[in-house]
């Protein structure tokens, strides 16, 4: 018979003492206190992201475009970001977005495509932005058979490429669900700065966690759209007492001339003040 003690102790023999203690009570398995507390889920590098409105017209789009875009003008090009129109009928992200080049074809062609986890494949049917983003749109067609959101992420991941998906409104929508059950992809709520659209994110943070766990609210990150100019100073305060406990951190996106105008976004056009706010979503998702 084996004489497990004797081999743990020729094992140890001669280690630092302190390495033969038992670890202390609770270490390092403590929880995340996420919830009223200073921690948070730290990752190690920049996620997919999940861009969700907390209601309609709450500025998913552009939030989703501005963020892929300031993850390409940050890292100089060396972070190939990809904008994914994740509606469920097909929006308007092509349509706002690809100020350089118009998609050649949609994301469900692209699903067809013999490999569509080549960096090429998905060039071959994108639109493009001034800053180098790639914006695959959708028709209003169903993906095809055994695809959903969690398989374009795998895609492109492979390819190399960074998803910033657009799923638009409401937090219920049940094409988002397999990528808010992951947990390697950040999650981005857009809310409009008004009192009507901030009364209906309390609700919404409760369906996710109700479904999701606390988690995935706890590392979530609120993004307030002002869509009118000094909207949001009657409603941030509110947003960031009450509810920016529970999420990982609130980013305002100021009014921006450029981005009320509902047609192309160029991020050369945003004033500094939107660039900023858009750098720093990209830094709290981090």
């Amino acid at each position: 018979m084996v004489d497990v003690e004797a081999l743990i102790r020729d094992a140890t023999a001669g280690a630092p003492a302190e390495l033969t203690q038992p670890a202390p009570a609770g270490a390092p398995t403590d929880t995340v206190p996420l919830r009223g507390g200073q921690g948070r889920l730290v990752r190690a590098a920049l996620p997919s992201a999940l861009i969700l409105g907390g209601s309609g017209s709450s500025g998913a789009s552009t939030t989703a475009l501005g963020l892929a875009a300031a993850a390409a003008v940050d890292s100089d090009g060396e972070i190939w970001p990809v904008a994914v129109d994740a509606t469920l009928g097909g929006g308007d992200l092509a349509l706002r977005g690809c100020d350089a080049a118009e998609p050649v074809s949609t994301l469900q062609r692209w699903l067809n495509s013999p490999h569509p986890e080549l960096a090429s494949a998905v060039g071959a049917c994108a639109g493009q932005t001034s800053t180098g983003v790639r914006v695959l749109s959708r028709s209003p067609d169903p993906l095809p058979r055994r695809e959903s959101l969690i398989s374009i992420a795998r895609n492109l991941e492979n390819a190399g490429l960074l998803a910033v998906f657009d799923a638009g409104a409401p937090v219920t929508s049940r094409l988002a669900a397999p990528l808010l059950a992951d947990p390697r992809v950040g999650l981005v709520i857009t809310v409009a700065a008004r009192p009507d659209a901030v009364n209906r994110l309390q609700p919404a943070l409760h369906w996710l966690e109700e479904n999701f766990s606390e988690f995935v609210v706890g590392d979530a990150v609120i993004v307030l759209t002002e869509q009118v100019p000094g909207s949001a100073a009657t409603v941030s305060g509110h947003v960031r007492t009450h509810l920016g406990s529970w999420v990982r951190a609130v980013v305002t996106v100021p009014f921006d001339i450029h981005l009320a105008g509902g047609g192309l976004v160029s991020w050369h056009r945003l004033t500094a003040q939107t660039r900023d706010a858009y750098l720093a979503l990209l830094a709290a998702l981090r």
